[in-house]
């Protein structure tokens, strides 16, 4: 079984994914949600946990539809993972335009000109890292701050599944033209990128252990731990912070920007009320398209 997965790892990361990007984007993407579809079997434990957690947000829901939302999950999976190999390719402007679009932005491309520090935040939601993508058509530069640096398999990922992250890693820093910062590392450098780019942020499940601490809140029907990480350290850079949420449909990707908050003019907890009660209203609206539902018990304890 172990053997049959890398092989299938294999033939998708080296040829599959490849070979799709050379087809017309509509028809790519397509042919990489059935292919998502086909693979769902080899999902089975990872489809059932998920419908699992969405039964105890949703228990008024049928399962016809539990189960919809589950399968478009892997299928969304595969399309997120074909971004990668596209990635390279988005470069004319109308192309960029009706693939990814940008609503509410304005605010953003002001405060950046009058220099303002700007974090643009999201959950884990869709295929987010589309609205890099879409900043660039205006001239702004995204980074952002990781967990891993891709030379370290810390969560013991196949050599294949691997390997892709690390590429996901690289093509994403060369496409956005911003710098990826290693979590952990000195603070001093996150200013100089602040001044030069926008910083994007993501709302992060609490791994242990944590310098930043963190903060209960009202989560999907329970209370939820949240690091702080997001609020502490756009407080401390003085910077203004602008949640956005990618939403993905058969024309491609909406990207819509929501009211700024000045991060130095509130605590860590309402920085983060804030943040937590945006990202729940995407979830209950969309619940096909956040990646994070097998966290969902570690969240609630």
């Amino acid at each position: 079984m172990t053997s049959c997965l890398i092989s299938n790892l294999s033939f998708k990361y080296h040829y599959l994914l490849p070979l799709l990007a050379k087809f017309p984007q509509e028809i790519a993407y397509r042919l990489v949600s059935y292919y998502g579809k086909l693979q769902l079997t080899g999902h089975q434990n990872e489809r059932d946990q998920m419908c699992v957690q969405m039964r105890r947000v949703f228990p008024d829901a049928s399962e016809g539809k539990i189960s919809q939302w589950a399968d478009y999950f892997f299928c969304m999976q595969e399309r997120e993972k074909l971004d990668t190999e596209f990635f390279q390719r988005l470069k004319q402007n109308d192309y960029i335009d009706n693939f990814v679009r940008l609503h509410h932005h304005d605010e953003l491309l002001e405060a950046r000109k009058k220099g303002r520090r700007i974090f643009i935040t999201t959950g884990h939601f869709g295929r987010l890292w589309m609205a890099g993508i879409g900043l660039q058509r205006h001239g702004i530069s995204v980074g952002t701050i990781t967990r891993d640096s891709g030379t370290d398999n810390r969560q013991g990922l196949p050599d294949v599944e691997f390997a892709y992250r690390a590429k996901k890693l690289r093509v994403l820093q060369q496409r956005l033209n911003g710098p990826f910062l290693v979590e952990g590392n000195s603070v001093r450098p996150i200013y100089r990128a602040l001044d030069e780019n926008v910083m994007a942020l993501l709302i992060d499940v609490p791994y242990q252990p944590s310098k930043e601490g963190y903060v209960e809140l009202p989560f999907l029907g329970r209370t939820a731990t949240f690091p702080l990480g997001v609020a502490k350290i756009a407080r401390k850079t003085e910077a203004l912070i602008i949640p956005y949420y990618t939403f993905e449909s058969r024309r491609g990707i909406d990207v819509e920007f929501y009211p700024s908050i000045e991060a130095a003019e509130l605590t860590d907890e309402e920085i983060m009320r804030h943040l937590v009660t945006l990202l729940e209203q995407q979830v209950l609206a969309h619940p096909e398209q956040w990646w994070m539902w097998q966290c969902l018990p570690s969240m609630w304890k």
